[in-house]
Protein backbone atom coordinates (compact mmCIF):
# COMPACT_ATOMS: atom_id res chain seq x y z
CA UNK A 1 0.00 0.00 0.00
CA UNK A 2 0.78 3.79 -0.22
CA UNK A 3 0.06 6.97 0.64
CA UNK A 4 -1.95 9.14 -2.04
CA UNK A 5 -2.77 12.72 -2.06
CA UNK A 6 -6.37 13.37 -3.84
CA UNK A 7 -5.54 16.48 -6.66
CA UNK A 8 -9.42 17.93 -5.71
CA UNK A 9 -9.92 17.48 -2.49
CA UNK A 10 -6.24 17.06 -1.14
CA UNK A 11 -7.30 14.30 1.41
CA UNK A 12 -4.50 11.43 1.95
CA UNK A 13 -5.46 7.83 1.92
CA UNK A 14 -4.04 4.43 1.60
CA UNK A 15 -4.07 2.82 -2.15
CA UNK A 16 -2.72 -0.06 -3.63
CA UNK A 17 0.44 0.07 -4.94
CA UNK A 18 -0.01 -2.05 -8.30
CA UNK A 19 -3.22 -3.38 -9.60
CA UNK A 20 -3.30 -7.03 -10.99
CA UNK A 21 -2.36 -6.84 -14.83
CA UNK A 22 -5.83 -8.86 -15.55
CA UNK A 23 -8.27 -6.30 -13.99
CA UNK A 24 -7.90 -3.98 -17.04
CA UNK A 25 -9.44 -0.83 -16.74
CA UNK A 26 -9.99 -0.84 -12.98
CA UNK A 27 -9.90 2.01 -10.67
CA UNK A 28 -9.70 3.29 -7.93
CA UNK A 29 -11.52 6.50 -6.24
CA UNK A 30 -10.75 9.16 -3.91
CA UNK A 31 -13.31 8.35 -0.82
CA UNK A 32 -14.30 11.54 0.21
CA UNK A 33 -14.48 13.74 -3.74
CA UNK A 34 -14.95 10.18 -5.92
CA UNK A 35 -11.59 11.75 -7.99
CA UNK A 36 -9.80 9.05 -9.64
CA UNK A 37 -6.92 7.98 -7.79
CA UNK A 38 -5.11 5.02 -9.69
CA UNK A 39 -5.85 3.65 -13.15
CA UNK A 40 -5.09 0.56 -14.65
CA UNK A 41 -4.43 0.37 -18.41
CA UNK A 42 -2.13 -2.69 -19.24
CA UNK A 43 0.42 -1.61 -22.39
CA UNK A 44 -0.78 1.77 -22.37
CA UNK A 45 2.87 3.11 -23.70
CA UNK A 46 2.73 1.20 -26.71
CA UNK A 47 -0.74 2.89 -27.71
CA UNK A 48 0.80 5.94 -26.73
CA UNK A 49 3.41 6.35 -29.11
CA UNK A 50 1.45 4.39 -32.19
CA UNK A 51 -0.47 6.75 -32.21
CA UNK A 52 1.14 10.11 -31.35
CA UNK A 53 3.75 9.13 -33.85
CA UNK A 54 1.11 8.25 -36.10
CA UNK A 55 -0.64 11.68 -35.63
CA UNK A 56 2.46 13.88 -36.15
CA UNK A 57 2.84 12.20 -39.28
CA UNK A 58 -0.84 13.34 -40.39
CA UNK A 59 -0.07 16.58 -39.09
CA UNK A 60 3.23 16.64 -41.26
CA UNK A 61 0.75 15.74 -44.26
CA UNK A 62 -2.19 18.26 -43.43
CA UNK A 63 0.53 21.59 -43.80
CA UNK A 64 1.73 19.99 -47.48
CA UNK A 65 -1.72 19.98 -49.46
CA UNK A 66 -4.42 22.21 -50.25
CA UNK A 67 -6.57 22.31 -47.01
CA UNK A 68 -9.90 23.50 -49.10
CA UNK A 69 -11.07 24.48 -52.01
CA UNK A 70 -13.84 27.20 -53.18
CA UNK A 71 -15.30 27.70 -56.26
CA UNK A 72 -17.40 31.03 -56.95
CA UNK A 73 -18.99 31.39 -60.34
CA UNK A 74 -16.23 29.73 -62.15
CA UNK A 75 -13.25 31.37 -59.84
CA UNK A 76 -11.35 28.98 -57.78
CA UNK A 77 -9.41 29.40 -54.91
CA UNK A 78 -7.12 27.01 -53.22
CA UNK A 79 -6.43 27.09 -49.36
CA UNK A 80 -3.68 25.53 -47.20
CA UNK A 81 -3.38 26.11 -43.58
CA UNK A 82 -0.15 28.07 -43.78
CA UNK A 83 -1.71 30.21 -46.14
CA UNK A 84 -4.82 30.68 -44.46
CA UNK A 85 -2.83 31.98 -40.92
CA UNK A 86 -1.32 33.99 -43.91
CA UNK A 87 -4.33 35.71 -45.14
CA UNK A 88 -5.36 36.46 -41.48
CA UNK A 89 -2.11 38.12 -40.55
CA UNK A 90 -2.26 40.22 -43.74
CA UNK A 91 -5.45 41.60 -42.64
CA UNK A 92 -3.64 43.45 -39.82
CA UNK A 93 -5.00 40.44 -37.27
CA UNK A 94 -1.43 38.59 -36.56
CA UNK A 95 -2.15 37.95 -32.94
CA UNK A 96 -5.25 36.08 -34.03
CA UNK A 97 -3.01 33.91 -36.40
CA UNK A 98 -0.69 33.54 -33.80
CA UNK A 99 -3.13 32.33 -31.51
CA UNK A 100 -4.76 29.99 -33.87
CA UNK A 101 -1.16 28.45 -34.93
CA UNK A 102 -0.13 27.46 -31.79
CA UNK A 103 -3.87 25.76 -30.43
CA UNK A 104 -4.32 23.76 -33.44
CA UNK A 105 -0.37 23.53 -34.68
CA UNK A 106 2.30 24.16 -32.30
CA UNK A 107 0.57 22.76 -29.10
CA UNK A 108 -0.98 19.25 -30.62
CA UNK A 109 2.41 18.41 -32.07
CA UNK A 110 4.40 19.45 -28.71
CA UNK A 111 2.12 17.20 -26.94
CA UNK A 112 2.77 14.72 -28.76
CA UNK A 113 6.17 15.16 -29.31
CA UNK A 114 6.06 15.32 -25.52
CA UNK A 115 4.74 11.79 -24.98
CA UNK A 116 6.70 9.98 -27.22
CA UNK A 117 9.41 11.10 -25.60
CA UNK A 118 8.21 9.88 -22.25
CA UNK A 119 7.51 6.71 -23.84
CA UNK A 120 10.43 6.15 -25.04
CA UNK A 121 12.47 7.30 -22.55
CA UNK A 122 11.07 5.16 -19.77
CA UNK A 123 10.68 1.88 -22.40
CA UNK A 124 14.47 1.99 -23.00
CA UNK A 125 15.68 3.21 -19.13
CA UNK A 126 12.92 2.44 -17.09
CA UNK A 127 13.25 5.44 -15.64
CA UNK A 128 11.26 8.67 -15.35
CA UNK A 129 12.74 11.68 -18.28
CA UNK A 130 15.21 14.27 -17.02
CA UNK A 131 14.18 17.15 -16.20
CA UNK A 132 10.70 16.15 -15.01
CA UNK A 133 9.47 19.07 -13.14
CA UNK A 134 9.48 21.26 -16.34
CA UNK A 135 8.07 18.69 -18.47
CA UNK A 136 5.25 17.58 -16.18
CA UNK A 137 4.50 21.34 -16.45
CA UNK A 138 4.62 21.28 -20.49
CA UNK A 139 2.50 18.40 -20.57
CA UNK A 140 -0.44 19.84 -18.30
CA UNK A 141 -0.40 23.18 -20.40
CA UNK A 142 -0.17 21.19 -23.71
CA UNK A 143 -2.91 18.74 -22.77
CA UNK A 144 -5.10 22.11 -21.59
CA UNK A 145 -4.20 24.75 -24.53
CA UNK A 146 -4.45 22.06 -27.31
CA UNK A 147 -7.43 22.78 -29.83
CA UNK A 148 -7.13 20.50 -32.66
CA UNK A 149 -10.87 18.81 -31.91
CA UNK A 150 -12.00 22.26 -31.52
CA UNK A 151 -10.56 23.46 -34.33
CA UNK A 152 -12.03 20.59 -36.80
CA UNK A 153 -15.82 20.88 -35.43
CA UNK A 154 -14.99 24.81 -36.40
CA UNK A 155 -14.05 23.88 -39.96
CA UNK A 156 -17.15 21.92 -40.29
CA UNK A 157 -19.71 24.38 -38.83
CA UNK A 158 -17.76 26.85 -41.47
CA UNK A 159 -18.81 24.60 -44.82
CA UNK A 160 -22.24 24.56 -43.65
CA UNK A 161 -22.18 27.88 -43.42
CA UNK A 162 -20.68 28.27 -46.73
CA UNK A 163 -22.79 25.54 -48.73
CA UNK A 164 -24.93 28.52 -49.48
CA UNK A 165 -22.50 30.91 -51.37
CA UNK A 166 -20.32 28.61 -52.98
CA UNK A 167 -18.75 25.09 -53.88
CA UNK A 168 -16.04 23.57 -50.94
CA UNK A 169 -14.03 20.20 -51.65
CA UNK A 170 -11.83 18.84 -48.95
CA UNK A 171 -8.84 18.46 -49.98
CA UNK A 172 -6.24 15.52 -49.14
CA UNK A 173 -4.84 18.24 -46.13
CA UNK A 174 -7.78 18.18 -45.06
CA UNK A 175 -8.25 14.54 -44.19
CA UNK A 176 -4.78 14.20 -43.02
CA UNK A 177 -5.95 17.30 -40.12
CA UNK A 178 -9.25 14.78 -39.28
CA UNK A 179 -6.75 11.67 -39.02
CA UNK A 180 -4.16 13.80 -36.88
CA UNK A 181 -7.10 14.45 -34.56
CA UNK A 182 -8.06 11.18 -34.24
CA UNK A 183 -4.78 10.00 -33.15
CA UNK A 184 -4.51 12.69 -31.33
CA UNK A 185 -7.67 11.58 -29.43
CA UNK A 186 -6.87 8.14 -29.13
CA UNK A 187 -3.34 9.09 -27.32
CA UNK A 188 -4.59 10.93 -25.05
CA UNK A 189 -7.52 7.95 -24.66
CA UNK A 190 -5.21 5.50 -24.38
CA UNK A 191 -3.25 7.51 -22.09
CA UNK A 192 -3.06 6.52 -18.29
CA UNK A 193 -2.63 9.73 -16.41
CA UNK A 194 -1.49 8.41 -13.26
CA UNK A 195 1.12 6.03 -14.52
CA UNK A 196 2.50 8.77 -16.19
CA UNK A 197 2.29 10.96 -13.25
CA UNK A 198 3.94 8.72 -10.96
CA UNK A 199 6.91 8.34 -13.53
CA UNK A 200 7.42 12.45 -12.46
CA UNK A 201 6.66 12.26 -8.57
CA UNK A 202 8.30 9.22 -8.05
CA UNK A 203 11.52 10.53 -9.14
CA UNK A 204 11.51 14.10 -8.07
CA UNK A 205 8.87 13.92 -5.52
CA UNK A 206 7.09 16.65 -7.05
CA UNK A 207 4.17 17.23 -4.21
CA UNK A 208 6.99 18.21 -1.87
CA UNK A 209 8.00 21.00 -4.14
CA UNK A 210 4.46 22.30 -4.76
CA UNK A 211 4.15 25.71 -2.60
CA UNK A 212 0.89 25.78 -0.52
CA UNK A 213 -1.87 27.72 -2.10
CA UNK A 214 -3.02 31.10 -0.28
CA UNK A 215 -6.56 31.09 -1.23
CA UNK A 216 -7.27 34.42 -0.21
CA UNK A 217 -4.20 36.00 -2.81
CA UNK A 218 -5.93 32.80 -4.99
CA UNK A 219 -9.50 34.47 -4.95
CA UNK A 220 -8.44 38.02 -5.99
CA UNK A 221 -6.50 36.20 -8.88
CA UNK A 222 -9.13 34.37 -9.91
CA UNK A 223 -12.01 37.31 -9.31
CA UNK A 224 -9.68 39.62 -11.29
CA UNK A 225 -9.90 37.21 -14.32
CA UNK A 226 -13.20 36.39 -14.06
CA UNK A 227 -14.79 40.05 -13.91
CA UNK A 228 -12.42 40.77 -17.14
CA UNK A 229 -13.74 38.14 -18.70
CA UNK A 230 -17.21 39.27 -17.89
CA UNK A 231 -16.54 42.85 -19.13
CA UNK A 232 -14.99 41.42 -22.53
CA UNK A 233 -18.44 39.63 -23.28
CA UNK A 234 -20.53 42.33 -23.39
CA UNK A 235 -18.91 43.47 -26.46
CA UNK A 236 -17.94 40.21 -27.68
CA UNK A 237 -22.00 39.92 -28.37
CA UNK A 238 -22.72 43.84 -29.02
CA UNK A 239 -20.13 43.79 -31.88
CA UNK A 240 -20.03 42.01 -35.08
CA UNK A 241 -17.68 39.02 -35.26
CA UNK A 242 -17.39 39.11 -39.69
CA UNK A 243 -18.25 41.52 -41.93
CA UNK A 244 -19.42 39.77 -45.33
CA UNK A 245 -18.65 41.94 -48.11
CA UNK A 246 -20.96 40.47 -51.59
CA UNK A 247 -20.85 42.96 -54.65
CA UNK A 248 -19.52 45.86 -52.96
CA UNK A 249 -21.83 45.59 -50.31
CA UNK A 250 -20.61 44.67 -46.38
CA UNK A 251 -23.26 43.29 -44.09
CA UNK A 252 -21.96 43.19 -40.36
CA UNK A 253 -23.08 39.68 -38.50
CA UNK A 254 -22.74 39.60 -34.61
CA UNK A 255 -22.48 35.85 -32.70
CA UNK A 256 -26.26 35.63 -32.63
CA UNK A 257 -26.94 36.86 -35.82
CA UNK A 258 -25.02 33.48 -37.17
CA UNK A 259 -26.77 31.76 -35.20
CA UNK A 260 -30.39 32.87 -36.27
CA UNK A 261 -28.58 32.57 -40.13
CA UNK A 262 -27.37 28.88 -39.45
CA UNK A 263 -31.35 28.68 -38.17
CA UNK A 264 -32.69 30.11 -40.98
CA UNK A 265 -30.08 27.77 -43.57
CA UNK A 266 -32.12 24.91 -42.03
CA UNK A 267 -29.02 23.67 -40.38
CA UNK A 268 -30.53 23.09 -36.76
CA UNK A 269 -28.13 20.52 -35.62
CA UNK A 270 -25.15 23.40 -36.40
CA UNK A 271 -26.96 26.31 -35.35
CA UNK A 272 -27.50 24.83 -31.72
CA UNK A 273 -23.79 23.72 -31.76
CA UNK A 274 -22.68 27.23 -32.16
CA UNK A 275 -25.14 28.67 -29.65
CA UNK A 276 -24.64 25.86 -27.05
CA UNK A 277 -20.59 26.93 -27.52
CA UNK A 278 -20.63 30.52 -28.12
CA UNK A 279 -22.93 31.65 -26.08
CA UNK A 280 -24.05 29.07 -23.40
CA UNK A 281 -21.08 27.49 -22.40
CA UNK A 282 -19.34 31.22 -22.13
CA UNK A 283 -22.16 32.32 -20.04
CA UNK A 284 -22.55 29.26 -18.09
CA UNK A 285 -19.08 29.14 -17.20
CA UNK A 286 -18.74 32.83 -15.75
CA UNK A 287 -22.26 32.48 -13.84
CA UNK A 288 -20.62 28.53 -12.21
CA UNK A 289 -16.91 30.05 -11.27
CA UNK A 290 -18.58 33.08 -10.04
CA UNK A 291 -20.60 30.46 -7.79
CA UNK A 292 -17.32 28.62 -6.95
CA UNK A 293 -15.44 31.50 -5.69
CA UNK A 294 -18.01 32.64 -3.80
CA UNK A 295 -18.65 29.28 -1.93
CA UNK A 296 -15.48 29.30 -1.13
CA UNK A 297 -15.31 33.05 0.17
CA UNK A 298 -18.22 32.45 2.33
CA UNK A 299 -16.88 29.03 3.71
CA UNK A 300 -19.47 26.72 2.38
CA UNK A 301 -18.99 23.51 3.87
CA UNK A 302 -21.69 21.39 2.14
CA UNK A 303 -22.45 19.96 -1.45
CA UNK A 304 -18.61 19.53 -1.95
CA UNK A 305 -19.36 16.87 -4.21
CA UNK A 306 -21.73 18.56 -6.30
CA UNK A 307 -19.32 21.73 -6.53
CA UNK A 308 -16.30 19.53 -7.76
CA UNK A 309 -18.48 18.26 -10.23
CA UNK A 310 -19.59 21.63 -11.32
CA UNK A 311 -15.83 22.43 -11.67
CA UNK A 312 -15.02 19.46 -13.67
CA UNK A 313 -17.39 20.52 -16.20
CA UNK A 314 -16.51 24.00 -16.38
CA UNK A 315 -12.71 22.82 -17.13
CA UNK A 316 -14.65 20.18 -19.80
CA UNK A 317 -16.76 22.30 -21.81
CA UNK A 318 -14.98 26.17 -21.39
CA UNK A 319 -12.51 25.01 -24.30
CA UNK A 320 -15.11 24.33 -27.07
CA UNK A 321 -15.87 28.31 -26.82
CA UNK A 322 -13.22 28.92 -29.50
CA UNK A 323 -15.38 27.19 -31.95
CA UNK A 324 -16.76 30.25 -33.18
CA UNK A 325 -13.27 32.12 -33.09
CA UNK A 326 -11.99 29.14 -35.75
CA UNK A 327 -15.01 29.79 -37.55
CA UNK A 328 -14.33 33.74 -38.17
CA UNK A 329 -10.62 32.43 -39.26
CA UNK A 330 -11.87 30.06 -41.29
CA UNK A 331 -14.05 32.37 -43.52
CA UNK A 332 -11.62 34.99 -43.72
CA UNK A 333 -8.98 32.57 -44.75
CA UNK A 334 -10.85 31.19 -47.53
CA UNK A 335 -13.33 33.17 -49.05
CA UNK A 336 -11.38 36.03 -50.28
CA UNK A 337 -12.45 37.20 -53.90
CA UNK A 338 -12.35 41.13 -53.68
CA UNK A 339 -15.37 43.10 -54.80
CA UNK A 340 -17.33 39.77 -56.02
CA UNK A 341 -17.73 37.89 -51.64
CA UNK A 342 -14.95 38.28 -49.06
CA UNK A 343 -15.36 37.73 -45.41
CA UNK A 344 -13.30 40.34 -43.02
CA UNK A 345 -12.51 39.65 -39.17
CA UNK A 346 -15.16 41.89 -37.08
CA UNK A 347 -13.73 43.62 -34.07
CA UNK A 348 -15.77 41.20 -31.51
CA UNK A 349 -13.28 38.44 -32.29
CA UNK A 350 -10.68 40.13 -29.65
CA UNK A 351 -13.25 40.61 -27.38
CA UNK A 352 -14.26 36.72 -27.52
CA UNK A 353 -11.10 35.52 -27.76
CA UNK A 354 -10.21 37.33 -24.08
CA UNK A 355 -13.33 35.59 -22.82
CA UNK A 356 -12.27 31.86 -23.98
CA UNK A 357 -8.57 32.70 -22.84
CA UNK A 358 -9.89 34.61 -19.17
CA UNK A 359 -12.45 32.06 -18.17
CA UNK A 360 -10.29 29.31 -18.83
CA UNK A 361 -7.42 30.95 -16.77
CA UNK A 362 -9.51 31.58 -13.95
CA UNK A 363 -10.87 28.02 -13.56
CA UNK A 364 -7.09 27.28 -14.01
CA UNK A 365 -6.17 29.54 -11.43
CA UNK A 366 -8.95 27.99 -8.92
CA UNK A 367 -7.65 25.45 -6.76
CA UNK A 368 -10.57 22.79 -5.97
CA UNK A 369 -9.15 21.70 -3.03
CA UNK A 370 -10.44 25.16 -1.29
CA UNK A 371 -13.83 23.53 -2.40
CA UNK A 372 -13.49 21.38 0.97
CA UNK A 373 -11.12 23.55 3.35
CA UNK A 374 -14.07 24.92 5.81
CA UNK A 375 -15.00 20.99 5.93
CA UNK A 376 -11.17 20.32 6.98
CA UNK A 377 -11.50 23.13 9.49
CA UNK A 378 -14.44 21.91 11.07
CA UNK A 379 -13.01 18.57 11.11
CA UNK A 380 -9.70 19.61 12.84
CA UNK A 381 -11.89 21.70 15.37
CA UNK A 382 -13.80 18.95 15.90
CA UNK A 383 -10.72 16.70 16.81
CA UNK A 384 -9.16 19.47 18.92
CA UNK A 385 -11.89 19.53 21.15
CA UNK A 386 -11.85 15.92 21.54
CA UNK A 387 -7.91 15.83 22.35
CA UNK A 388 -8.58 18.39 25.11
CA UNK A 389 -11.57 16.29 26.42
CA UNK A 390 -9.84 13.04 26.02
CA UNK A 391 -5.69 13.76 26.27
CA UNK A 392 -4.50 10.52 26.39
CA UNK A 393 -5.95 9.75 23.39
CA UNK A 394 -4.26 12.19 22.00
CA UNK A 395 -1.01 10.93 22.35
CA UNK A 396 -2.62 7.55 20.76
CA UNK A 397 -1.73 5.71 24.35
CA UNK A 398 -4.45 4.95 27.15
CA UNK A 399 -3.03 3.58 30.09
Amino acid sequence: MRVLACHECGIKQLAPRTIPHAESGYRVQCVRCDGTLITNRPGFEDRVLGFSLAGLIMLAMSFVFPFLTLEISGRIQHMTLLSGLETVWQQGYGFLAVITGLMVGVLPAGLLIALAYCVLVYRFTHQAPKHTLWLEKVLEWFIGWNMADVFLVGVLVSLVKLSSLASVVPGLSFVAYIAFSLCLIMAMASLDHHQLESWFTDNHSLESQKAPVNPSIMLQRCWALLIAAAICFIPANLLPITVTTVLGKSSPSTIMGGVVVLWEMGSYPVACVVFFASIFVPVAKILSLAFLFISVQRGMDTRQKERIALYRLTELFGRWSMIDVFVVVMLVSLVQFNTLVAFYVGPAVYAFLAVVVLTMLAAESFDPKTIWSEADRLQQNQQSSKDCLNPASAHGHVQ
